[in-house]
């Protein structure tokens, strides 16, 4: 069985990272070619009207414990990021776009991201320039290069047009997958993505 599955994805959004490890086991086992979009999820959500589930307590509440079970069922390390929600991911996003044509590159600065936002003892504050340059040294990144790709006008256009794409396909929030035409959010739907990606086989 192959396939693509289109993950489209904000650093900002802890399930998103819980997202970035389950879609690996499912392109493990069925072959599948994850295709990564980095959104801007405040652009999502100012354009459906949708909110943060930390604006509502109850839910922000349960948000909680309910990271704890996801990122323990993935067997991912993860501690709250006290920068949460109030920064602005753009340049690791555009930057994230700007590695499209080299793959490998590409997935180990996303696992960088993701782990550095909600893993690494020293929690990663995307929109400071010191804290991704801290980062980017730690992983083997140049920091120049990054900031480079996330200021060239081609990336800031690619994350844009992957934002406007997603809400023009639906989207709400993050994560969210398409698999073809057919959209799928939040982590916990990725079993029905991978019974889309053996439909479509």
């Amino acid at each position: 069985m192959a396939g693509k599955l289109e993950f489209c994805f904000d650093f900002i959004s802890p399930f998103s990272y819980v997202a970035n490890a389950a879609v690996q086991e499912i392109s493990e086992r069925t072959g599948a070619e994850i295709d990564y979009r980095p959104i801007f999820l405040g652009a999502v959500m100012q354009a459906t009207g949708n909110r943060p589930p930390g604006m509502v307590a109850a839910k922000g509440a349960y948000m909680m414990k309910d990271l704890q079970r996801c990122t323990s069922r993935y067997s991912l390390p993860f501690r709250m990021n006290p920068h949460f929600p109030m920064v602005s991911t753009r340049l690791l996003l555009r930057a994230a776009c700007g590695l499209q044509d080299t793959p490998s590159e590409q997935k180990r600065f996303i696992d960088a991201c993701f782990r550095h936002m909600w893993a690494a003892p020293t929690p990663l504050k995307p929109d400071d320039d010191a804290s991704v340059a801290a980062m980017c040294d730690a992983e083997g990144f140049d920091f120049d290069q990054i900031k480079a790709l996330a200021e060239a006008p081609a990336n800031q256009d690619a994350m844009k047009a992957n934002t406007e794409s997603a809400i023009a396909r639906g989207a709400f929030g993050a994560p969210t997958f398409f698999v073809g035409d057919e959209m799928f959010f939040g982590h916990d739907r990725l079993d029905y993505v991978e019974e889309a990606l053996k439909a479509q086989a």
